[in-house]
């Protein structure tokens, strides 16, 4: 099964203090990915006070692992990152001939804060997420910290159930991107998440303890 994944990553001041353990999660699901069957594509997005597309749909054995290049700084663009990034993906998709498109698309986004620096509004987000869920199939993951995750997935129209309050540490980081790749997993095996897990919780909760 083919799928293509949206990767929407928080490069805020606050980051900093999880910095190592960012780059270690992610490289660790790239990692992950590779070794599963079956083709993916990547995407990777970074956002501070402004969004950068860092690269777009490379295939999964190709994609570049987090570096030096990730240095946390500035504030939290969350509403603007993720408009960017679900029309940049449209727009990629949309350009490919129906075969040539993934059977699926997911969107992730990881944050720890809210947000404080977007042009785009909270409603604009949710018309965008909700019009890809129901007329395109597409998923949405976000794994939030020092929030209410599920609230702040619901105002932008994402299945609670598909948000994980991470805990601020390292290994909570840690804990979320191996959660996260689980689900990836089984959609590329399934063809859906499923949602995070009470397991995918629990060890949240014992990573804050």
């Amino acid at each position: 099964m083919d799928t293509h994944v949206t990767i929407i990553l928080d490069s805020s001041g606050s980051m900093e203090a999880i910095e190592a353990d960012t780059k270690g999660g992610f490289n660790a699901f790239l990692d992950d990915q590779r070794s599963e069957p079956g083709t993916a594509t990547v995407s990777l997005y970074e956002f501070d006070s402004t969004v950068e597309r860092i690269y777009e749909v490379r295939p999964v054995e190709e994609a570049p692992k987090l570096g030096g290049g990730y240095t946390p700084s500035g504030r939290t663009a969350l509403h603007d990152a993720i408009a960017v990034a679900v029309n940049e993906t449209t727009d990629y998709l949309a350009a490919m001939t129906e075969s040539e498109r993934p059977d699926n698309v997911i969107v992730v986004t990881f944050t720890d804060g809210k947000e404080n620096a977007s042009e785009t509004s909270a409603e604009t987000v949710r018309e965008l997420v909700e019009n890809r869920q129901e007329d395109l199939g597409w998923e949405f993951l976000f794994v939030g910290a020092n929030q209410d995750a599920a609230l702040t997935a619901s105002k932008m129209g994402m299945d609670p159930d598909r948000s994980l309050d991470m805990d601020h540490s390292g290994e909570g980081m840690q804990e979320a991107y191996r959660s996260t790749s689980e689900r990836i997993s089984r959609a590329r095996r399934e063809g859906s998440t499923g949602g995070y897990t009470d397991e995918d919780r629990r060890q949240q909760d014992e990573s804050g303890s």
